[in-house]
């Protein structure tokens, strides 16, 4: 009990001898170029099957199998009559800027920033970024959607041409500035008539899909919708543009290939300390409580007006509170050195026992029936067994069984017998393993050519 005592004192005045260490520097931060960049959408769409490409006339050759994404500056990148005709063709299309663009008779994208000061629609406190909850639950970008965020969106004016539908996916709050901008759409999918066989997206802005804004509000969720419909069918391209720039894979960003250094090996540590070691321990961690001079200060510094012997009748008080405690909590908690009881065995009778053996053995049996029927029906290539009779008899003149051992003919011989029994056989363990080296054997000879050769 001294020596449990002794330990316990020693832990307390190591505790409060103990002092923080400084804190790990931390990790550099994610480059700010990759906010705004759009690697988490790309990999969206390439893990649908589509393949980057670098050349926008393999995609415009084989519109059914394209997918086609324009983000930020659109002016010079495609006509909008090459969109319109790609998508009509089969294509599927996102175009997304919040800059000023005209897109020919699809729409018009106005880039005055559109700001709110309604605090129920601004996202965090910012006037210039916005909550969209005037959806369109019904369309299928908006599967399990209930609001998007956009920032420093601008808004579209969908064009007025016969033939042309335009499904509003996602609008702007009814008050903003410009005044004019209230209630428009933000998201729209354009449809070419009734003959257009792909789908065609338009966005007043590109920040919807861009890697800073994918975790805000439902913007993953519209990303993941969105590939899944640009990517429905046999979709083997993919021309991604980014401010006027042609991507290549997400794997080939610049952002993405800084790959963290690998840490150090840790050195292997004994899971138990031996004896000599723990009186080592032990040892030195009394010299240095010795050198350290801790017990002095701690009883030197005792609070004001409190008398020295009972300060320390009161510290060995809190201590053998502390230990008592402990004790209990031992006690109260599950012991991991009980042995588990005796499992409860069933007591069988010797007919039992037989009978289990005969239906082990019965099942060794129709094993081995099966194996060697498998082994006929690949040798001779008929479910019948007549053929087999037939074919696999060594004095048969329609197999020459007669140029093989003796000792395969024998083999060969009591497999054909298991396969041609109709009754229940028992074998054992043995037995079986037996069998199935015979067959592997014969199978081999089989392949190679050396088993059954025509007269």
């Amino acid at each position: 009990m001294n020596r449990q005592l002794l330990a316990c004192v020693l832990c307390g005045l190591i505790l409060t001898a103990a002092r923080s260490v400084s804190a790990q520097t931390p990790a550099p931060e994610q480059s700010p170029d990759w906010h705004y960049r759009f690697e988490l959408f790309q990999m969206l769409l390439e893990e649908k099957g589509p393949a980057p490409t670098f050349r926008l006339q393999d995609a415009l050759r084989s519109p059914s199998q394209s997918v086609i994404v324009v983000m930020g500056q659109l002016n010079g990148v495609i006509s909008p009559q090459t969109l319109e005709q790609f998508c009509y063709s089969g294509g599927t299309a996102l175009i997304a800027s919040d800059s000023d663009y005209r897109a020919g008779r699809l729409c018009d994208l106005h880039g005055t920033v559109v700001r709110s000061a309604v605090e129920e629609d601004q996202y965090q406190g910012f006037d210039d970024c916005l909550k969209l909850n005037r959806l369109d639950e019904l369309h299928p970008l908006m599967d399990g959607i209930s609001s998007l965020i956009v920032n420093r969106s601008g808004w579209l004016r969908p064009g007025g041409s016969l033939g042309l539908r335009h499904d509003v996916v996602a609008a702007l709050p009814e008050r903003c500035s410009p005044l004019v901008s209230s209630g428009e759409p933000v998201l729209v999918e354009v449809r070419l008539g009734d003959r257009a066989q792909g789908r065609l997206f338009v966005a007043a802005d590109q920040s919807l899909f861009t890697n800073g804004m994918f975790w805000h509000g439902d913007n993953a969720l519209l990303s993941i919708n969105m590939a899944r419909l640009l990517c429905e069918g046999p979709r083997k391209q993919l021309w991604f543009v980014a401010d006027q720039t042609v991507q290549g894979s997400y794997r080939q960003s610049p952002l993405l290939q800084n790959t963290p250094p690998s840490p150090p090996p840790v050195p292997p540590i004994d899971a138990e300390p031996d004896l000599a070691t723990k009186l080592k321990l032990g040892n030195l961690l009394i010299r240095k409580l010795q050198a350290s001079n801790v017990a002095n200060e701690l009883l030197a510094n005792r609070p004001r007006n409190v008398r020295e012997p009972y300060y320390r009748r009161g510290l060995l008080f809190a201590l053998a509170a502390a230990i008592l405690l402990w004790i209990l909590w031992k006690l109260m908690s599950p012991s991991a050195g009980v042995l588990p009881g005796m499992p409860h065995r069933v007591m069988k009778s010797a007919h039992t026992l037989s009978t289990d053996r005969r239906v082990q053995s019965a099942e060794f049996g129709l094993a081995a029936s099966m194996l060697a029927r498998e082994l006929c029906r690949d040798l001779t290539g008929s479910q019948d067994s007549a053929v087999w009779q037939r074919r696999l008899v060594w004095n048969s003149g329609s197999a020459s069984l007669a140029r093989q051992k003796k000792s395969v003919r024998k083999q060969l011989a009591s497999v054909l017998e298991l396969a041609l029994n109709t009754r229940t056989v028992h074998i054992s363990r043995r037995r079986f393993q037996a069998v199935g080296q015979t067959i592997q054997q014969l199978r081999q000879l089989h392949q190679s050519g050396q088993l059954l050769t025509e007269p």
